[in-house]
């Protein structure tokens, strides 16, 4: 048995979910090991399609145990959606577990996310009106000082988790210690909340909150660590589930347009309390193309008809806050990248069937310093991204159904030279590749 982490090698929204989904039928653990409800997961399966933003992707399967662990932050009202449209749907929601060290987003952190990104978005807005008729550069969506975030309140608890003022689930539990931990936070958070003129909080409203939350959710709420060691060393299989990718994580990724925990092979270490030595795999999930949502560079950016097709054909609007997905061509310079900050000893490629109709497709293979002409083979800085042009390659399109193809000798000849060039270009072996969005879909080398 292994312990695998699967994790996105891009911008996000790669389709973990559906790849965890599919693995999870042989699995006994499946780990959240970091992030919130600021992406969705969308899962299509007997139960229907849904987007999961805080349950892990192994629901789907009563023998499957499901941890959110310390690395994440849980909000409590998403969760109880979460379970509600699962039961409704027919899933046994009982193996559903959090641990006692993950922290509580409340509602002040997504007000204050909100409000911080409205007043950076009307930033934005007043430079481009000032450059406007004049022979100045206009910021731009991409590089104002608005992030692009979620608005779920991801940053602001984040900042308190490593300010330690954060609450934690465990403080739920106990009504003392969560009075003196919310009396602490509160008086800077409603001076923030009166700086941009927002009703401030009570310490007892949000005592009743917690009281809420402690009763409906204690039998969940567990400490992961015996659990999860006896499961490794008992030799379980255990899938750690990542949340976004690797070029929006705060350390490697597009920062500041980042979110504020790593989703990457060490990050699932430091987020679940698993020893590297533990880990036998590590599965690097990829689109056949690329998307993006939110603010930063996006090198391979496609402003034209093809970059609308892909949108269209690919459904690309994000799960979580049904914004359309920034779409571009393959990026072999981010893939590269995203291996060695992961050591990926595999890959999954998602989504092949969206490029079926195109006659032709580029492939990204480096970039182009659009003022010195340098040519980098990786991924530079966040500035340095925008001042790149990148290099392609073109491959002929397959103009061909591979949605029913369930072998890789089914996949048209053109289809598996574009899939290898992807997996010369990532430098490890391709094991999966998908052509839809259900379970059925899914080509295992």
């Amino acid at each position: 048995m292994t312990v695998t982490v699967i994790v996105g090698a891009q911008w996000g929204d790669e389709g973990k979910g559906r790849v965890i989904d599919y693995l999870a039928a042989r699995a006994n653990m499946v780990v959240r090991f970091q992030g919130g409800d600021n992406a969705g997961h969308t899962v299509v399966n007997d139960y229907g399609r849904h987007a999961l933003h805080l349950i892990p992707s192994g629901i789907f399967y009563p023998q499957v145990y499901n941890l959110l662990v310390a690395g994440t932050l849980v909000n409590f009202d998403r969760i109880g959606e979460e379970l509600a449209n699962l039961e409704a749907a027919g899933v046994d929601v009982s193996n559903m577990h959090i641990d006692l060290r993950a922290h509580v987003i409340w509602p002040f952190h997504m007000l204050l996310d909100g409000a911080s990104e409205d007043r950076a978005v009307a930033r934005t807005q007043a430079a481009d009106d000032e450059a406007e008729g004049t022979d100045k550069a206009p910021s731009g969506a991409a590089k104002g000082g608005a992030l692009g975030t979620t608005r779920r309140g991801i940053g602001p608890a984040y900042g308190e988790k490593h300010s330690y003022r954060g609450i934690r689930v465990a403080d739920l539990l106990r009504p003392d210690m969560l009075r003196e931990r919310l009396t602490a936070v509160l008086p800077r958070v409603n001076h923030l909340l009166a700086y941009y003129g927002l009703a401030q909080f009570a310490v007892d409203d949000l005592m009743d909150q917690g009281a809420a939350w402690r009763a409906r959710y204690s039998e969940m709420i567990v400490d992961s660590v015996p659990l999860l060691r006896r499961t490794v060393e008992g030799g379980g299989n255990v899938l750690l589930e990542g949340q976004l990718g690797v070029l929006r994580g705060v350390n490697w990724g597009i920062y500041p347009y980042s979110t504020g925990s790593s989703p990457t092979a060490g990050g699932a270490c430091v987020g679940a309390g698993i020893p590297p030595r533990a880990i036998d795999k590590v599965l690097g999930v990829v689109k056949a193309y690329s998307t993006s949502v939110g603010g930063g560079p996006f090198p391979t950016e496609l402003f034209d008809d093809n970059g609308a097709r892909l949108q269209e054909v690919g459904s690309e609007f994000g799960a979580t806050t049904g914004r359309p997905r920034r779409c571009g061509w393959f990026d072999g310079v981010a893939i590269r990248y995203a291996t060695w900050i992961n050591g990926f000893t595999s890959i999954a490629v998602t989504k092949l069937d969206v490029l079926d109709g195109f006659e032709s497709i580029q492939l990204c293979t480096g970039y182009r310093h659009r003022e010195s002409g340098q040519m980098l083979d990786h991924v530079p800085d966040t500035a340095t991204q925008y001042e790149v042009d990148p290099v392609y390659e073109t491959w002929p399109g397959w103009r061909s159904d591979t949605s029913g193809c369930r072998a890789w000798d089914d996949l048209p000849a053109e289809a598996r030279a574009y899939l290898r060039r992807i997996e010369e270009l990532a430098g490890a072996p391709m094991h999966f590749v998908s052509v839809g969005p259900e379970r059925s879909q899914m080509i295992v080398m």
